[in-house]
């Protein structure tokens, strides 16, 4: 097989962003408010993969099949092959799960239920595809959803850099969105989470490292405290033990990406109790980003803009027609013209040298439609004939434009 053409390359690129620009996932928020550990690479991938996923209704399950070099313009991976990116998140390694190692505990409190699943039972890469199948009973949170479930940008979550900001942002946007259906109001939105449930929502304490652990989350109340000094002894939590270092490389990493490249906002601030003022909560402020409303105010702008320059552009055909016509007649020239001022003024002049003319709105209407100017009709003694009988307007046509 011979190399791709530079135009070749460009419009695989071409149609990869705009892939990316358009595609939306959803998610059901019982699986993004799950616990479980994984990797950055695997939550984008799992994220590509509901995006392009095939559901196979015989045995109830989703299975994708990605080109690896869709995956490389996709996660912006320069040079080489992605071969190497897809073996780390395929193959186990120390102290680093793998894409078959990711399980998630998730909770159903309408139907009291529990459960802790991998998420992904196959995986493989072959001739440069990349084949995913997921778990038949997570089957029902990513397809066919009709409520509790939360629509996120394929495009903001890929470009991404840390596997927290990742977490965060579809946890943040799916209580975004769940406050704002219930409440029917613009933000802010509050929320509160306890730092351990935080932490296992993240991925920073494996919800599966211990069966103790495991056992403390299948109940109604979880005892955090439990589970963190249970953690604590697994060094489950690595650098990210201290609320020190937790806030510097999760939450302000998380803050700065999200504020700056997402449709998303937030802020937070770490809640305090008991002696020596441990934080054991943090409570977030969500909100769309600001540059998001104000990229919809300079848009709402622009429309009243061009809703002004159309009452002018009218105001101008008034002007230079000396028949007397109605407003909705008006209104049809200037749109057959596009707004565009010369065209009528083109046109009229025309019909000043045409001949015939019964129904002059519905001649002004074909004559810059069909550009008979252009067309070399100007000085045609039959112009005024041919327009009329080709193309001739009714009073509920214009009232219907």
């Amino acid at each position: 097989m011979g190399r791709k053409s530079k135009q070749q390359m460009e419009e695989e690129t071409t149609a990869i962003q705009s892939f990316l620009s358009t595609q939306q996932y959803r998610k059901a928020n019982t699986l993004i408010n799950s616990k479980g550990r994984s990797t950055l690479l695997v939550q984008k991938l799992f994220a590509v993969s509901i995006a392009k996923a095939e559901h196979n209704p015989d045995d109830n399950t989703l299975e994708a099949n990605i080109y690896g070099t869709d995956l490389k313009k996709i996660f912006g991976v320069k040079g080489g092959s992605f071969y190497e990116h897809i073996k780390s998140a395929i193959e186990p390694a120390k102290n680093k799960p793998s894409i078959l190692d990711w399980r998630i505990i998730y909770s159903n409190d309408e139907t009291q239920e529990i459960e802790a699943i991998n998420v992904i039972t196959d995986a493989s890469f072959k001739n440069g595809v990349l084949n995913v199948r997921y778990n038949n009973k997570i089957t029902p949170y990513l397809t066919n959803l009709q409520s509790n479930y939360t629509v996120l940008s394929l495009a903001e979550a890929v470009q991404l850099n840390s596997v927290y900001s990742f977490r965060l942002y579809e946890i943040l946007k799916a209580e975004m969105d769940r406050q704002r259906a219930i409440t029917k109001r613009p933000g802010p939105y509050y929320v509160q989470y306890h730092l351990t449930d935080l932490k296992l929502r993240l991925g920073i304490i494996d919800s599966q490292a211990d069966p103790e652990i495991i056992s403390a989350l299948k109940k109604g109340n979880p005892d955090y405290d439990k589970i963190e000094k249970q953690a604590d002894k697994l060094d489950g939590a690595g650098k990210l033990k201290t609320f020190g270092n937790f806030k510097k490389f999760a939450l302000d990493k998380a803050q700065k990406e999200l504020n700056e490249t997402t449709s998303i906002w937030f802020d937070y601030e770490p809640v305090k109790a008991g002696r020596g003022g441990k934080v054991v909560n943090i409570r977030f402020i969500i909100d769309v980003n600001p540059k998001v409303k104000k990229s919809n105010i300079v848009e709402e702008k622009a429309n009243k803009t061009t809703v002004i320059d159309s009452m002018e552009v009218m105001d101008q055909i008034q002007d230079i027609i000396d028949q007397k016509i109605k407003f909705s007649e008006i209104r049809a020239i200037a749109e057959a013209a596009d707004y565009d001022i010369d065209k009528v003024k083109a046109a009229y002049e025309l019909s000043k040298k045409s001949k015939n003319i019964d129904n002059f709105v519905g001649w002004m209407i074909s004559a810059i439609k069909n550009d008979y100017k252009a067309a070399g009709l100007g000085n045609s003694s039959i112009v005024g004939k041919y327009v009329q009988s080709s193309f001739n307007y009714s009073e509920e046509d214009l009232l219907d434009n």
